[in-house]
Protein backbone atom coordinates (compact mmCIF):
# COMPACT_ATOMS: atom_id res chain seq x y z
CA UNK A 1 0.00 0.00 0.00
CA UNK A 2 2.86 2.61 0.94
CA UNK A 3 4.94 1.81 -2.56
CA UNK A 4 2.19 4.19 -4.10
CA UNK A 5 0.99 5.86 -1.31
CA UNK A 6 1.20 9.76 -2.54
CA UNK A 7 -0.31 8.62 -5.71
CA UNK A 8 -3.29 7.50 -4.30
CA UNK A 9 -3.15 10.54 -1.36
CA UNK A 10 -3.25 12.45 -4.64
CA UNK A 11 -6.12 10.86 -6.65
CA UNK A 12 -8.49 10.62 -3.70
CA UNK A 13 -8.16 14.56 -2.34
CA UNK A 14 -8.59 15.55 -6.10
CA UNK A 15 -11.66 13.40 -6.85
CA UNK A 16 -13.19 13.75 -3.21
CA UNK A 17 -12.85 17.80 -4.08
CA UNK A 18 -14.26 17.59 -7.31
CA UNK A 19 -17.11 15.84 -6.02
CA UNK A 20 -18.08 18.70 -3.36
CA UNK A 21 -17.25 20.84 -6.29
CA UNK A 22 -20.59 19.72 -8.13
CA UNK A 23 -22.69 20.01 -5.03
CA UNK A 24 -20.98 23.14 -4.10
CA UNK A 25 -21.77 24.46 -8.13
CA UNK A 26 -25.04 23.28 -8.34
CA UNK A 27 -26.84 24.47 -5.22
CA UNK A 28 -24.43 27.65 -4.95
CA UNK A 29 -23.10 27.41 -1.33
CA UNK A 30 -20.10 28.41 0.30
CA UNK A 31 -21.26 26.50 3.22
CA UNK A 32 -19.29 23.02 1.75
CA UNK A 33 -16.45 25.41 -0.32
CA UNK A 34 -15.15 26.52 3.54
CA UNK A 35 -15.30 23.54 5.18
CA UNK A 36 -13.70 21.01 2.78
CA UNK A 37 -10.68 22.04 3.17
CA UNK A 38 -9.99 20.86 6.64
CA UNK A 39 -12.10 18.02 6.00
CA UNK A 40 -9.61 16.91 3.18
CA UNK A 41 -6.65 16.89 5.77
CA UNK A 42 -8.86 14.82 8.52
CA UNK A 43 -9.52 12.18 6.29
CA UNK A 44 -5.95 11.97 4.66
CA UNK A 45 -4.61 11.83 8.33
CA UNK A 46 -7.68 9.40 9.57
CA UNK A 47 -6.73 6.91 6.56
CA UNK A 48 -3.61 7.02 6.43
CA UNK A 49 -2.85 6.79 10.37
CA UNK A 50 -5.18 3.49 9.79
CA UNK A 51 -2.31 1.72 7.52
CA UNK A 52 0.36 2.64 10.07
CA UNK A 53 2.41 1.51 12.94
CA UNK A 54 -0.29 3.00 15.15
CA UNK A 55 2.89 3.97 17.44
CA UNK A 56 2.88 6.67 20.01
CA UNK A 57 4.48 8.89 17.59
CA UNK A 58 1.55 7.85 14.75
CA UNK A 59 -1.19 8.70 17.83
CA UNK A 60 0.36 12.04 18.50
CA UNK A 61 0.76 13.25 14.56
CA UNK A 62 -2.72 12.08 14.13
CA UNK A 63 -4.25 14.27 16.99
CA UNK A 64 -2.14 17.46 16.22
CA UNK A 65 -3.18 17.27 12.84
CA UNK A 66 -7.09 16.34 13.68
CA UNK A 67 -7.20 19.38 16.39
CA UNK A 68 -5.75 22.09 13.31
CA UNK A 69 -8.62 20.43 10.81
CA UNK A 70 -11.08 20.32 13.64
CA UNK A 71 -10.32 23.77 15.21
CA UNK A 72 -10.11 25.60 11.44
CA UNK A 73 -12.57 23.89 10.09
CA UNK A 74 -15.49 24.70 12.88
CA UNK A 75 -14.28 28.67 12.71
CA UNK A 76 -14.98 28.31 8.84
CA UNK A 77 -18.41 26.76 9.25
CA UNK A 78 -18.97 28.91 11.89
CA UNK A 79 -17.76 31.81 9.83
CA UNK A 80 -19.77 31.11 6.96
CA UNK A 81 -23.16 30.20 8.90
CA UNK A 82 -23.01 34.12 10.30
CA UNK A 83 -22.03 35.76 7.39
CA UNK A 84 -24.23 33.96 4.51
CA UNK A 85 -20.95 33.75 2.13
CA UNK A 86 -17.49 34.11 1.00
CA UNK A 87 -17.50 36.65 -1.02
CA UNK A 88 -14.29 35.79 -2.19
CA UNK A 89 -15.90 33.53 -4.74
CA UNK A 90 -18.30 35.95 -5.80
CA UNK A 91 -17.05 36.18 -9.28
CA UNK A 92 -15.70 32.66 -9.76
CA UNK A 93 -19.13 30.81 -8.10
CA UNK A 94 -20.90 31.44 -10.98
CA UNK A 95 -18.57 30.27 -13.50
CA UNK A 96 -18.28 26.56 -13.61
CA UNK A 97 -14.82 26.73 -14.91
CA UNK A 98 -13.44 29.26 -12.26
CA UNK A 99 -14.95 27.06 -10.02
CA UNK A 100 -13.66 23.87 -10.69
CA UNK A 101 -10.12 25.18 -11.69
CA UNK A 102 -10.61 26.26 -7.68
CA UNK A 103 -11.76 22.68 -6.34
CA UNK A 104 -9.00 21.31 -8.69
CA UNK A 105 -6.02 23.46 -6.97
CA UNK A 106 -7.81 23.09 -3.37
CA UNK A 107 -7.71 19.30 -3.82
CA UNK A 108 -3.75 19.36 -4.86
CA UNK A 109 -2.76 21.35 -2.24
CA UNK A 110 -5.18 19.25 0.54
CA UNK A 111 -2.53 16.17 -0.98
CA UNK A 112 0.41 17.35 -1.23
CA UNK A 113 0.34 19.68 1.50
CA UNK A 114 -0.38 16.09 2.96
CA UNK A 115 2.62 14.65 1.85
CA UNK A 116 5.36 14.79 5.10
CA UNK A 117 2.17 13.49 7.35
CA UNK A 118 1.63 10.68 4.97
CA UNK A 119 5.09 10.14 4.83
CA UNK A 120 5.69 9.31 8.90
CA UNK A 121 2.86 7.27 8.76
CA UNK A 122 4.36 5.05 6.48
CA UNK A 123 7.19 4.43 8.57
CA UNK A 124 7.48 1.07 10.02
CA UNK A 125 9.80 2.38 12.66
CA UNK A 126 10.43 4.98 14.00
CA UNK A 127 12.86 6.28 17.23
CA UNK A 128 11.40 9.81 18.61
CA UNK A 129 14.54 12.42 19.08
CA UNK A 130 14.60 15.50 20.99
CA UNK A 131 14.29 17.42 17.55
CA UNK A 132 11.37 15.71 17.12
CA UNK A 133 9.45 16.92 19.87
CA UNK A 134 11.41 20.33 19.57
CA UNK A 135 9.42 20.35 15.71
CA UNK A 136 6.30 19.37 17.12
CA UNK A 137 6.34 22.22 19.48
CA UNK A 138 6.70 24.27 16.80
CA UNK A 139 3.93 23.02 15.12
CA UNK A 140 1.96 23.66 17.87
CA UNK A 141 2.99 27.13 18.52
CA UNK A 142 1.75 27.55 14.85
CA UNK A 143 -1.57 26.09 15.45
CA UNK A 144 -1.86 28.47 18.59
CA UNK A 145 -0.87 31.69 16.82
CA UNK A 146 -3.22 30.84 13.75
CA UNK A 147 -5.58 30.20 16.35
CA UNK A 148 -5.23 33.65 18.17
CA UNK A 149 -4.85 35.48 15.42
CA UNK A 150 -8.61 34.12 13.97
CA UNK A 151 -10.06 34.71 17.23
CA UNK A 152 -8.90 38.33 17.20
CA UNK A 153 -9.83 39.25 14.05
CA UNK A 154 -13.31 37.55 13.67
CA UNK A 155 -13.99 39.08 17.24
CA UNK A 156 -12.83 42.74 15.79
CA UNK A 157 -14.77 42.67 12.78
CA UNK A 158 -17.77 41.65 14.35
CA UNK A 159 -17.70 45.01 16.20
CA UNK A 160 -15.60 47.09 13.45
CA UNK A 161 -16.97 45.34 10.08
CA UNK A 162 -15.29 48.56 7.93
CA UNK A 163 -12.19 49.14 9.70
CA UNK A 164 -8.93 47.15 9.37
CA UNK A 165 -7.42 45.14 11.94
CA UNK A 166 -4.03 46.21 13.84
CA UNK A 167 -4.41 45.01 16.89
CA UNK A 168 -3.21 42.05 19.02
CA UNK A 169 -0.89 39.24 16.95
CA UNK A 170 -1.79 41.63 14.21
CA UNK A 171 -0.18 44.58 15.14
CA UNK A 172 3.12 43.87 13.56
CA UNK A 173 2.29 41.30 11.29
CA UNK A 174 -0.25 42.01 8.72
CA UNK A 175 -1.54 38.37 8.16
CA UNK A 176 -0.18 36.23 11.21
CA UNK A 177 -2.79 33.69 10.70
CA UNK A 178 -1.09 32.73 7.63
CA UNK A 179 2.30 32.58 9.23
CA UNK A 180 0.70 30.22 11.98
CA UNK A 181 -0.22 28.22 9.04
CA UNK A 182 3.40 27.91 7.79
CA UNK A 183 4.80 27.62 10.98
CA UNK A 184 2.75 24.03 11.88
CA UNK A 185 2.76 22.54 8.39
CA UNK A 186 6.76 23.04 8.12
CA UNK A 187 7.37 22.05 11.86
CA UNK A 188 5.59 18.82 10.70
CA UNK A 189 7.84 18.32 7.68
CA UNK A 190 11.19 19.13 10.56
CA UNK A 191 9.57 16.53 12.25
CA UNK A 192 9.71 14.26 9.58
CA UNK A 193 12.88 14.48 8.68
CA UNK A 194 14.05 13.63 12.54
CA UNK A 195 12.13 10.87 12.05
CA UNK A 196 13.63 9.73 8.75
CA UNK A 197 11.35 10.43 5.72
CA UNK A 198 12.87 11.60 2.78
CA UNK A 199 13.76 15.13 2.38
CA UNK A 200 11.86 15.19 -1.15
CA UNK A 201 8.63 15.83 1.06
CA UNK A 202 9.74 19.30 1.31
CA UNK A 203 7.45 19.68 -1.54
CA UNK A 204 4.49 19.93 1.04
CA UNK A 205 5.51 23.02 2.47
CA UNK A 206 7.17 24.57 -0.42
CA UNK A 207 3.57 24.47 -2.03
CA UNK A 208 1.77 26.02 1.22
CA UNK A 209 4.30 28.68 0.87
CA UNK A 210 3.68 29.26 -2.32
CA UNK A 211 -0.03 29.18 -2.60
CA UNK A 212 0.10 31.50 0.36
CA UNK A 213 2.55 34.05 -0.29
CA UNK A 214 2.30 34.05 -4.68
CA UNK A 215 -1.89 33.24 -4.99
CA UNK A 216 -4.23 33.06 -2.62
CA UNK A 217 -3.10 34.10 0.56
CA UNK A 218 -1.55 37.40 0.90
CA UNK A 219 -1.60 38.55 -2.74
CA UNK A 220 -5.38 38.61 -2.66
CA UNK A 221 -5.82 40.35 0.49
CA UNK A 222 -2.97 42.89 -0.02
CA UNK A 223 -4.97 44.35 -2.99
CA UNK A 224 -8.25 43.71 -1.13
CA UNK A 225 -6.89 46.10 1.62
CA UNK A 226 -5.46 48.47 -0.33
CA UNK A 227 -8.54 49.28 -2.39
CA UNK A 228 -10.38 49.41 0.77
CA UNK A 229 -8.08 51.41 3.33
CA UNK A 230 -5.32 52.73 1.00
CA UNK A 231 -6.63 56.35 1.40
CA UNK A 232 -6.09 56.29 4.86
CA UNK A 233 -3.10 57.76 6.64
CA UNK A 234 -3.74 55.19 9.56
CA UNK A 235 -3.54 52.10 7.01
CA UNK A 236 -0.70 53.63 5.23
CA UNK A 237 1.50 53.81 8.90
CA UNK A 238 0.31 50.61 9.51
CA UNK A 239 2.12 49.13 6.76
CA UNK A 240 5.30 50.79 7.01
CA UNK A 241 5.38 49.47 10.49
CA UNK A 242 4.59 46.03 10.21
CA UNK A 243 5.72 42.86 8.38
CA UNK A 244 3.63 40.74 5.72
CA UNK A 245 4.46 37.44 7.55
CA UNK A 246 7.67 37.38 9.72
CA UNK A 247 8.61 40.20 11.61
CA UNK A 248 12.10 41.91 10.66
CA UNK A 249 12.17 39.39 7.62
CA UNK A 250 9.23 39.39 5.51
Amino acid sequence: MWENIYLYVFCFSVVFNLILYLFAYLFRTDKITDISYSLSFAIIAIVSFNYSARSFIDLMLLILVMLWALRLGSYLFYRILKIGRDERFDKIRVNPLSFFAFWLMQGMTCAIVSFPTVAIFSLESAQAKLGFYIMIGFSLMGFVLETVADYQKFGFKNQNPSKFMSLGVWKKIRHPNYTGELIFWWGIYFAGLFLGIHWTTIVGPLWMTMILICFSGVPILAKKWDDTYGHLKEYQDYKKNSWVLIPKIY
